[in-house]
This record gives structure tokens, sequence and C-alpha cells, in this order.
């Protein structure tokens, strides 16, 4: 009893070791985990290469690492450089709108609410919507200190760039090294508990890589749907708008609701050079709100469970629940890497304390 009373104790501290270096060093467990996922999605073309034999000799394991990443920042860059024509059209269209015209255009439509506002109490009489607005704004951009917005802005591209470096030195290993962040851990798990660390890695393994797969296929999935209903709609910048709201739906719950306000922004900023009247605004907004309510829907009730559930082997509402406790430790990082991070702790908690877990008829299941 005493032995198992140790064991338990040192298990217990070497989990709590590797959650506080992982909270501690939280930027390069980032990096890490950004390398591992693209090292998951690299894996078919190393099979690939790994199958080519050049004058009956294996091919170069450095080779094809280094072509797998190449290959991946290529479709990266492809990606990019498709998108920025349509980003340098949204901001020429931003740029050309006449302010003058854009606050009188504003102003007019808010103050058609004043008289709603005012019979509710919520404005006095002789006060205007668009003022106390207008007021609000000026207020937050005279606490806009332009210092701190250019020294922000230099710590975020070098922060940008050290990180970009990390990950692709990362991700080449990683490649070549099939695995090299679990052997480097293992060699600081105690001897006797070694077996159990490699189970953990065969049961997790599978797992992860297929969740980031699910997890690029409902970005993929989220951009599609928005795309198409917007294209039935004829909402303008379709493919921006898809576009944005597929890569920020991997931030769970907030993501969808910053696309939401950015594919408005980007719908009506497309619109007002044309000079078209409030009730096209209004028609416009309402439609790019009924599209990203109506994809949310799709997603939460058939995307989301059909592709995380069976991927990760949990309950739609265990992995809500755990999505909330990590975005209220770690804001929206620990909410996109909650699932992965929550699937190898309940495996390495299964696999130490399993006849905690398990009846005895499960155990040997499990075996």
């Amino acid at each position: 009893m005493k032995n198992n009373s140790k064991s338990i104790l040192a298990i217990l501290a070497i989990l709590a070791v590797i959650v506080f270096l992982g909270w501690f060093f939280w930027d390069i467990l980032v990096y890490m985990l950004i390398a591992l996922a693209l090292s998951f999605l690299g894996k078919p073309l190393m099979r690939l290469l790994s199958r080519i034999k050049i004058k009956g000799k294996q091919f170069p394991v450095s080779l094809a690492a280094a072509i797998t990443l190449v290959v991946i920042v290529i479709a990266l860059f492809l990606i990019f450089y498709f998108l920025i024509p349509v980003i340098i059209r949204e901001v020429t269209s931003i740029m050309s709108i006449d302010p003058t015209a854009l606050n009188e255009e504003f102003s007019n439509w808010l103050d058609k609410l004043d008289p709603t506002l005012q019979k509710f109490g919520f404005l006095n009489s002789g006060e205007h919507f668009s003022t106390l607005v207008s007021n609000e704004i000026q207020k937050a951009f005279m606490k806009i200190d332009m210092s701190n917005i250019v020294s922000d802005t230099f710590s975020a591209a070098k922060a940008f760039f050290i990180g970009l470096f990390s990950v692709l030195f990362m991700t080449f290993f990683t490649l070549k090294d099939h695995g090299i962040f679990f052997k480097m851990l293992k060699e600081w798990i105690p001897t006797k508990y070694r077996e159990n660390f490699s189970n953990i890695l065969d049961a997790t393994g599978k797992q992860l890589s297929s969740y980031f797969i699910g997890v690029f296929m409902d970005m993929l999935f989220v951009g599609m749907i928005e795309f198409i209903l917007c294209l039935i709609f004829r909402v303008p910048n379709a493919l921006l708008i898809g576009v944005v709201g597929g890569a920020l739906n991997i931030i769970p719950f907030v993501g969808p609701i910053l696309a939401c306000a950015l594919g408005v922004v980007i719908s009506l900023t497309s619109l007002i050079p044309t000079d078209p009247g409030s009730a096209i605004l209004l028609n416009t907004l309402l439609k790019v709100i009924i599209i990203f309510v109506t994809t949310k829907m799709i997603d939460d009730f058939i995307l989301q469970p059909t592709i995380y559930g069976k991927r990760t082997q949990t309950h739609p509402l265990e992995i809500f629940i755990v999505i909330l406790m990590a975005g209220y430790v770690g804001g929206v990082f620990a909410m996109i890497f909650a699932v992965p991070a929550y699937t190898l702790i309940r495996t390495v908690v299964k696999e130490f304390f399993g006849t905690y877990f398990f009846s005895e008829e499960e155990s040997i299941k499990k075996k």
C-alpha cells in the first residue's frame, strides 16, 4: 500500500512539473504544438518520400524532412498569395471612403433610433444617440497612445519572426526525428514509468493526429459554407468573408463572433463607396448576421459533434466545459489547444490510475 502511495505521489509530482513548465514557458509550448500540428500534416508526404529508393538506398530522412517543410511553407505562401489581392482590394475600398459622408450617413441612421430610445427611457429629450456614440469614440481615440502603438507593433513583429523561425526549426526536426519531443521528455521520466509513457504515446498519437486533421476539416467546411451562403445572398467579398470565417473558427466561441464582426465590416465597407441607402446597408448587415448564425448552428450541431466527438472520443458537453475552463485560465490561445491537452491529460490519468476509473472487465478490454 505504501509503495502504491509513493508511486501515485511520484506520478502526480511529474504531472505537476510538466503542467508548471507548460504554463511558465507558454510561448515555447505554443511553438511546439504548432510544429507538431504541421508535422502531422506533413506525415503523408514523409511516408511517400520514405518509400523512394535511390540505387537501392532509402531516401535520406533529412532531405525528405526538408522537402516536406518546403512544401508546407509553399502551400501556406500560396494561400496568402491568393488572398493578398483580395485584402488589398478591400483596403483600397476602405481608403476610398469619404469620412465626412460616412459620418453623416452613420449619424443619420443612428438618429432614426432616437424616438424609440427616448420612448423606453434610454435617452432624455433633446439627446441624440449619434452624439453619444461620437463622444464615446472620441474618448476612446484620446486614450490611444501612438508611441505605445509603434512600440507594440515592433514588439509584435519581433515576436512574429522569432516565432516563425522557431516553428520552422522545430517542424523540421519533428519531421526528421519522429516523436522527438516525446523522446526528449521520456529521458526525464523514471525508468519504471517509461513503459507507461510509451503506452500513452501510442494511445494519444493517433487521437491527436486525427484531432488536428479534424480541426482543419472543420475550418475548411465552415469557410466553404460561409462563402457559398454569401454567394447565394449576394453579399460582397464572399471569398474574403469565407476565408476569415474559416480561419477564425479555430478559436472556440470567440472566433465566430469576431469573424461575424469582421464580415459585417468587410461587406459594409464594400458597399459604402457606391453610396447605397441605409436600407441596403441594414439589409446587408442582417444577411451577414444570418449567414454566420446559420453556419454556427451547422457547425455546433452537425460538424463539431461529428468531427471532434468521434476523433477525441469525448462527449460534446465535456469538450464545452474543458474549453470554458481553459479560456478562464489562459485566454484565447488556451482555448485553441484545450481539447488536445485534455485528451493527453485524460490518457495519462487513465494509464496510471486505470484501476480507479475502470471496472475489471473494462480493464481487461483496455489491455
